[in-house]
């Protein structure tokens, strides 16, 4: 989630400035208490007090009066979002055993991220292209040691993917981080500004120089995949980037949340309940385009279905970095080929193939090229990815070319292999 500063509300005795009511009227206090917050920090003030008069209305009507614990937490969160289309907004009720930090330290233990702080995975995909799985922007002091061994283990691709795909958000702080190394350190980038309204006043954010010099990788280009389950920071790091034209977004338009949030916390005398609040007392402001993705979310460069975001990202890296003389792009691209658009052959054009090679075999089994080395004994299937290209199926990494004479007529095939080498093989009665 897009989050500002921490904050343990303790408001139980602000709260209660209504009187208790009557019959099944329980936790009025609560309501109330979430109008006033609402009306007071919402990050529009007119949209917050029309909110807060939507509450209080609805408690002017009983139409709460029989609702406690997670069934008024339900209402009240339905009807925020609902007259805001603000998706940050939250109301939760707590277990009812939770009971409340007794201090600040205890309250920043509670809440301080954990290992591995959202970095799900981190490898080396075929052409040499770094991939870093994030599912969160932990806090960014807590972080700040774990980006840098991810950005080093990435060091020396040749493009780098983030897959933001199941990202909800977190700390400014770590979208600032995280992108510094995307940049030349000694130059600092403008990514974005945050707008406080409690504290009417508003904070910018920028790349860092103080990170590990060495690891930046201010010329690799970079690829963002998103679904419309990308959220809050992980739309600022997307919308940054975008305009600021240092990524191709790849995926679903995103969810639509620019408004960083204070956590109130608020406790029921009636029913010594408490409950969460998750207010939007800000907004993000882009110092490109002056504005956020509030309600819009970040439009991708390419669009596609967030399961087919990877595929679509390595098929274009591919394809930049095959027209940039890089060979081994060439076994990714098959693989893709393979899963994306297998060619389809005729029996006739199958059969072509279908021979005895030296020490490979080919036959043509219900429509399928099949193929063994001499010696092994289960054919296995290929795919074909290009004009006379096939590749085993679900193996990687090797590729076995058909090579034909002037007159169109297959004569050899030679295996290709990723390592670099590769083995020929000449058709039977064909001279070498």
């Amino acid at each position: 989630m897009y989050r500002s500063v921490f904050t343990l509300a303790l408001t139980s005795a602000a709260a209660a400035c209504l009187p208790a009511q009557g019959g099944d009227a329980i936790e009025h206090e609560i309501v109330e208490a979430v109008a006033k917050a609402v009306e007071k920090n919402y990050v529009y003030p007119d949209m917050g007090e029309s909110a807060a008069t939507l509450l209080r209305g609805a408690l002017a009507s009983g139409d709460l009066d029989e609702l406690e614990g997670n069934a008024l937490a339900s209402e009240l969160h339905a009807m925020l979002i609902g007259h805001t289309n603000d998706l940050h907004f939250a109301v939760r009720a707590l277990p009812e055993d939770w009971t409340p930090p007794n201090s600040e330290e205890e309250a920043q233990q509670r809440r301080a991220p954990q290992p591995p702080f959202g970095f799900q995975s981190i490898e080396r995909l075929d052409g040499n292209i770094g991939y870093i799985d994030l599912h969160g922007f932990a806090s960014a002091d807590a972080i700040a040691d774990t980006v840098e061994a991810a950005m080093r283990l990435v060091q020396g691709c040749e493009t780098l993917i983030f897959d933001l795909r199941q990202n909800g958000g977190g700390d400014p702080n770590a979208v600032a981080l995280i992108t510094s190394y995307l940049y030349d350190p000694s130059e600092p980038v403008h990514l974005n500004s945050l707008y406080s309204r409690p504290d009417d006043s508003t904070t910018e954010y920028w790349t860092h120089t103080e990170i590990n010099t060495e690891l930046a990788m201010p010329d690799v280009p970079v690829y963002v995949l998103t679904s419309r389950g990308t959220f809050s920071a992980a739309e600022e790091f997307s919308y940054n980037l975008r305009n600021l034209k240092r990524a191709t977004i790849v995926g679903e338009t995103t969810g639509g949340g620019a408004h960083p949030v204070d956590f109130m916390l608020l406790h029921s005398d009636q029913t010594d309940l408490y409950y969460q609040l998750v207010l939007p007392n800000a907004r993000a402001i882009s110092p490109i385009t002056k504005t956020n993705w509030e309600g819009t979310g970040v439009t991708p460069h390419i669009a596609c279905p967030a399961d087919e975001a990877l595929d679509q990202a390595l098929h274009a890296a591919y394809t930049r970095l095959l027209a940039s003389g890089n060979e081994q792009v060439r076994f990714g691209i098959a693989a893709l080929n393979a899963r994306l658009a297998p060619l389809t052959c005729s029996t006739a054009e199958l059969n072509a193939y279908a021979g005895d090679y030296t020490d490979r075999e080919f036959r043509v089994d219900a429509d399928r090229l099949m193929y063994r080395r001499v010696g092994v004994s289960d054919f296995r299937p290929l795919v074909c990815v290009e004009a006379d290209q096939f590749i085993i199926e679900g193996v990687d990494g090797f590729i076995l070319e058909f090579d034909r004479d002037a007159s169109g007529d297959i004569i050899a095939v030679t295996g290709q292999y990723a390592q670099g080498h590769s083995d020929r093989s000449v058709r039977s009665g064909v001279e070498n």
